[in-house]
């Protein structure tokens, strides 16, 4: 009798153990899952992206910065009674927006500004600075997305402009004025690269082709101390494919880029 009760005593010890035991291990998965779902910030790492989610896809709703390319801007120059190009380039500097996995919006700005002078002797002589610049503006639409790419399809417009004034060209006291205007449509087509598999998703480059539709002008005037001045005018509409951003432009000073923040 004595031995049975012992017998009963084990077994309730042994079933109330491996109750607690179970119980403990389901709270430790509890709260195992609550960490990977909620991290507080700047406290631990971040939860794992989860299979088949893509490096675009946690770019949506986030700003990136970067470089757009380099783009012309056309303005005229005057060789004897002729105009000619005497254009200028204006790397653009832009932003990046996703809305949605599939569409995002583009805008950037590229500028250039020189002056300077030229002494000889005693007599200085200031230097014909240029101005120019470039507004950018693009929807990018993200066809198909991978694991590190994104296939897009960017229709953009830019819009273009430089001037220049000089003195004193020909003779005491006259003037020359060049300017140019650059208005631009069309639409490239390439991939967005991400550096997730190097652990910086943020991180892209991109590589497309375009064709675009353009309108260059190109002016100047003369005006002589005294008289009449003298207009100069070339306008060119073209239709062109081109080739921007490439990827392996980063071997080389033409470097295209975005980062996410």
């Amino acid at each position: 009798m004595r031995m049975s009760k012992l017998s009963v005593g084990a077994a309730v010890v042994v079933a109330t153990v491996s109750f607690a035991g179970g119980a403990l291990a389901q709270e430790g998965e509890a709260a195992a899952s609550a960490d990977v779902g909620m991290t507080l910030p700047g406290g631990g790492p971040k939860a794992k992206a989860t299979e088949g989610e893509t490096d675009h896809d946690q770019m949506v709703g986030r700003f990136a910065v970067g470089y757009l390319g380099a783009r012309t801007v056309p303005m005229g120059g005057v060789a004897g009674t002729a105009l000619t190009p005497n254009d200028q380039q204006a790397p653009v500097i832009g932003l990046r927006y996703w809305l949605d996995q599939g569409l995002g919006l583009d805008a950037g700005l590229g500028f250039l500004s020189t002056s300077g002078s030229s002494k000889a002797g005693n007599t200085s002589t200031d230097k014909a600075g240029v101005n120019a610049v470039l507004l950018h503006a693009g929807v990018p639409l993200a066809l198909a997305n991978h694991k590190h790419m994104s296939f897009q399809l960017v229709p953009e417009a830019n819009i273009g402009f430089a001037q220049q004034t000089q003195k004193d060209v020909q003779a005491q006291n006259d003037e020359l004025k060049l300017s140019g205007l650059l208005v631009e449509v069309g639409v490239r087509v390439g991939a967005e690269l991400h550096f997730g598999f190097m652990g910086v998703p943020e991180l892209s480059l991109q590589g497309s082709v375009g064709a675009y539709f353009q309108n260059v002008t190109r002016s100047g005037e003369y005006t002589p101390p005294s008289g009449a001045s003298t207009s100069y005018e070339d306008k060119n509409t073209v239709i062109t494919t081109s080739v921007y951003d490439n990827p392996w432009n980063i071997f080389t000073s033409n470097v295209a880029a975005l980062y996410y923040f």
